[in-house]
């Protein structure tokens, strides 16, 4: 009895042991594969993040750089700009550009006018230094000595935020030096390396964008030409650091790092002193373009990140190890489903999100401004008309034939036509025009600066002449031919766009009537105007 209560015990020992150390190596082997996959989970959540907000930097740093041009038609659009016309302009402008600590307007001034120009700037300076420099530490300003030409900062929004610059002259500082005569010789923007500022010392390291201006009426052929043409600078000043501050990481505590490829090196611009670490499952780099140079924004994922999961599975008795192995198996099969459905729904919102941003302004088969983008182009256009002068004309293009081409030779050759019209127009029209496509054949182009009639016709001329060239449709088709009617209309004092593109299509349709291929103006006293 004894020994087969012995014998008894033993099969019943030996089968908690096979139970229970099944059920702890399931339950164990559950739990590394769900640990792993919440870390691939993580890392690719890390990856998208990280490239969500390295767009999200390139975007600002691509829309701080268009306040200069900005600023630069301001120049282009008036002889000489006063002070404040220049802060009225900013007071306008940067409100939308929150990235950007100051813009500078430094004119160039040869020696012997350099004491007409200290008299006229040292009512604004809070240290009246006149022309100055500076210690390469931003702490020292002293009187500069004499030189062939400076170029002192003449204007300075915000102002008072930015008031104790003004004198200080650029060309000063090598590195300015070196990048703004890059920038004059070229005659594009380009940014300077890191430095502290005088407002600031100790504070963040800032960069400053240098786009050049020139004097108008002198040729800008050559090197030679453009140095010789420039009248001086638009300096935007970025601080990387509140840059950074912009990109928003959720709940995650992601670190983020920035360096100025220098030679190929990567060297620290925030934080300082930082040193770039190798690229893996917590680090990712991506380059970021600014004019002239190139920088590399690396994002850290935070400590324990990718770890061991915190929340440990308890321990069963030995009696429940098998349906704790039950349980642990269901649950990574719905955690597996789960993160596979998180993925697929991320990607889907990621696709919907760039489908809308393109639909909101851009017309999908032409990659042109649609009706949205255009209003909002010709109210900036008539907003800066009024304050500036000048004459606005939006013009309506439908096109001669195109319906005979669509019916004949279908709805793609009809596309592919369409297509061909709007690279067509683009490569004619100067970079401030817009085009954008009203809908079906019909095109609206905005024209600003449209004073001078013999400019105008030669751009209506050469539009409506190279519409008219035959097109090829590919794909053993004939190459067909359409030609354009263009309606002008003219902005008013009391103008708004619908009006204007009213006024436009009527004018158009009288093109029509006169034979097509052609251009009519509305109104006969407008026309007589231009």
């Amino acid at each position: 009895m004894v020994g087969m209560d012995w014998r008894a015990r033993r099969r019943y020992w030996a089968r908690l042991l096979v139970v229970g150390g099944g059920g702890v190596l399931i339950s164990v082997v559950a739990y590394l594969y769900s640990a792993a996959l919440e870390r691939r989970v993580q890392a690719g959540e890390f990856q998208r993040l990280a490239h969500v907000q390295f767009r999200n930097a390139q975007d600002l740093l691509d829309h701080s750089a268009q306040l200069l041009l900005a600023f630069r038609g301001l120049f282009m659009a008036t002889e000489t700009v006063e002070r404040e016309e220049f802060a009225r302009f900013a007071r306008e402008m940067l409100p939308s550009y929150p990235e950007v600590l100051a813009v500078h307007w430094a004119l160039r001034v040869p020696h012997d006018e350099r004491g007409a120009f200290e008299c006229d700037l040292l009512p604004f300076q809070e240290r009246r230094l006149g022309i100055f420099d500076v210690s390469a530490d931003a702490r020292l300003p002293v009187p500069a000595p004499a030189r062939e030409e400076y170029l002192p900062i003449w204007y300075t929004e915000p102002f008072e935020a930015h008031r104790r610059v003004l004198g200080l002259d650029t060309l000063a500082r090598p590195y300015n030096r070196e990048v703004a005569r890059d920038s004059a010789r070229l005659g594009v923007q380009r940014t300077t390396p890191v430095f502290p500022l005088l407002q600031e010392p100790d504070g963040p390291l800032a960069v400053a964008i240098y786009q050049p201006v020139y004097r108008k009426g002198l040729p800008l052929a050559t090197d030679e030409q453009r140095q010789q043409a420039l009248e001086g600078y638009l300096i935007l000043m970025l601080r990387p650091s509140v840059l950074l501050k912009a990109l928003s990481f959720e709940r995650l505590a992601m670190e983020v790092r920035l360096y100025d490829l220098q030679d190929g090196q990567p060297v620290a611009i925030h934080p300082r002193g930082a040193v770039p670490r190798e690229p893996g499952e917590r680090v990712v780099r991506y380059p970021l373009a600014v004019p002239g140079r190139q920088w590399l924004i690396e994002f850290v994922a935070p400590q324990g990140f990718g770890g061991l999961s915190a929340s440990i599975q308890p321990l069963l008795p030995m009696l429940a190890l098998l349906a704790l192995t039950l349980v642990l198996l269901l649950f990574l099969e719905r955690s597996h489903r789960g993160a596979i459905a998180l993925e697929r729904l991320n990607d889907e919102l990621l696709c919907r999100q760039r489908e809308l941003d393109a639909l909101a302004y851009y017309d999908a088969l032409t990659g042109l401004p649609n009706r949205l983008l255009l209003f909002d182009r010709i109210h900036m256009a008539l907003g800066l008309q009024r304050r500036q002068g000048g004459r606005l004309a939006v013009c309506v293009l439908d096109l001669d034939g195109f319906k005979a081409v669509n019916d004949r030779f279908g709805h793609q050759a009809g596309d592919l036509l369409l297509k061909d019209v709007a690279q067509r127009m683009l490569a004619v029209l100067r970079p401030s025009d817009t085009v954008a496509r009203l809908g079906g054949d019909e095109f609206v182009v905005v024209l600003s600066g449209a004073n001078d009639a013999p400019a105008l016709d030669g751009i209506l001329q050469r539009l409506l002449d190279r519409l008219s060239r035959p097109i090829e449709l590919g794909a053993g088709q004939p190459a067909v031919s359409v030609s354009a009617s263009v309606g002008v209309a003219f902005a008013g004092e009391h103008s708004d766009a619908n009006g204007l593109i009213r006024e436009a299509d009527l004018a158009m349709y009288e093109a029509k009537r006169a034979g097509k291929g052609c251009y009519r103006i509305f109104g006969a006293g407008r026309a007589a105007g231009l």
